[in-house]
């Protein structure tokens, strides 16, 4: 069995702002000995970092006991939140390598015990705690494992379910690649990175037309890990405005929603509004908002030193669908419809949008190495299908592989 060290840190900062960029330059306040807890390499150190009135939140370091200068790290978001008593598995593919394993607090999932922000004043770890969890956690490993003088430590963030979200928000707002301590490339797995694609206001939740009939598009399938989340969404984000938040649905930096924002999960705008003009309440409609269109966003912002990383978003294969028996059917499954390759898909699109048109398209004016914009995109960010996961929220052994691969191009991994 391996040792666990445990040792608390506080970070002194004003308040918890909701964003790491401003978060993580903030002063942190450390005990000058810290470096004794990384005293064998076998060990894993458990930190406590402060976050600020909000209590604490833990820091797993695997394997850092003979971390080098200028030796990449990894950050891992685990797919739920941790129980506080229990330490997150690494996946077997970051077995052996410097892992820095933050257990955000995310309080809301059924059957859970709620996490307790503060000893003294005990409350719920709500939206958006996870986010400020992990702008605490990221604020103290830049602090404490950024190297001196001109060397550079590159970081590589992992993230799957929950995990994915916070993990690529946290990758695509510190990847400066010039910086000390900055993120140099993200592998997300089963992500959600637009939660309002689960509301029925949005555009994949539409009926198409075939045939002159109007067909629904699927709904995530009951039982699936996708159809748990959605089930989830009320508890974890508590009222439906959290999930326009771009740190908790990372599409939404590249673009605008397209949506009004509902009162409810599982209504549409149209709905609400029927309700209310049976009970009265109807607004004229001249003065009903309307719905506002889609449109791209600038990001990373022009003047900002952010580049979107590399990238590899990996997503299980679409369940098969069932028969009314309840056997499998013999049809292909369709992509249609909310699905983890439909939320992957996106992303992709997003960003090598990003990297094409807005980062690519001045430099290839002066810069004669750039001769095919598209295709550094698609180099940069990937997305493959791996299979079908585990029902404990693993990886397939395709997907550690790849995974592994990835890691291994990039001179990491064992």
């Amino acid at each position: 069995m391996r040792m666990i060290h445990r040792v608390q840190f506080i970070c002194n900062a004003h308040g918890t702002m909701h964003r790491w960029l401003q978060l993580s330059r903030r002063h942190c306040r450390l005990d000058t000995s810290f470096r004794r807890v990384f005293s064998t390499s076998n060990a894993i150190d458990s930190v406590d970092v402060r976050c600020g009135s909000s209590g604490h939140v833990t820091v797993d370091l695997h394997n850092f006991g003979k971390l080098t200068p200028d030796e990449p790290i990894l950050i891992h978001f685990p797919p739920l939140p941790a129980h506080p008593s229990s330490q997150p598995k690494l996946p077997d593919f970051l077995q052996g390598l410097p892992v820095a394993s933050i257990r955000y607090r995310w309080d809301g999932l059924s059957g859970t015990a709620p996490a307790v922000l503060d000893d003294d004043k005990p409350s719920q770890a709500q939206w958006p705690a996870p986010v400020h969890d992990t702008a605490f956690a990221y604020s103290w490993l830049s602090k404490t494992f950024a190297p001196e003088s001109g060397a550079r430590r590159g970081v590589y963030v992992y993230g799957s379910f929950l995990g994915a979200s916070l993990a690529t928000s946290l990758a695509l707002t510190e990847a400066h690649p010039h910086a000390r301590f900055a993120v140099r490339g993200l592998m997300a797995y089963n992500g959600i990175y637009n939660w309002t694609m689960f509301l029925p206001d949005h555009r994949i939740n539409r009926p198409t037309t075939r045939g002159g009939k109007s067909i629904m598009p699927p709904q995530p399938r009951e039982g699936s890990h996708l159809h748990f989340l959605q089930e989830q969404m009320r508890g974890l984000f508590s009222k439906p405005t959290h999930l326009f938040d771009a740190f908790g649905s990372p599409s939404l930096l590249f673009h605008s929603p397209g949506l009004l924002v509902p009162r409810s999960f599982t209504m549409t705008i149209a709905e609400s509004a029927a309700i209310d003009a049976m009970v009265g309440e109807a607004v004229d409609p001249a003065f009903a908002p309307k719905t506002p269109r889609k449109s791209h966003l600038v990001f990373p912002p022009r003047k900002s030193t952010l580049k979107i990383p590399e990238a590899l978003l990996m997503y299980d294969t679409n369940p098969i669908p069932l028969t009314a028996s309840g056997k499998p059917s013999k049809r292909k499954p369709k992509a249609s419809g909310n699905s983890f390759q439909a939320q992957a898909a996106e992303l992709t699109e997003l960003m090598r949008r990003s990297v094409e048109v807005v980062e690519l398209k001045e430099r290839v004016k002066w810069d004669d190495g750039i001769e095919d914009p598209a295709g550094e995109a698609e180099r940069r960010v990937q997305m493959i299908d791996i299979g079908q996961g585990t029902p404990e929220y693993e990886m397939s052994h395709a997907g550690q592989e790849a995974a592994l691969t990835w890691l291994k191009d990039r001179n990491l991994g064992q």
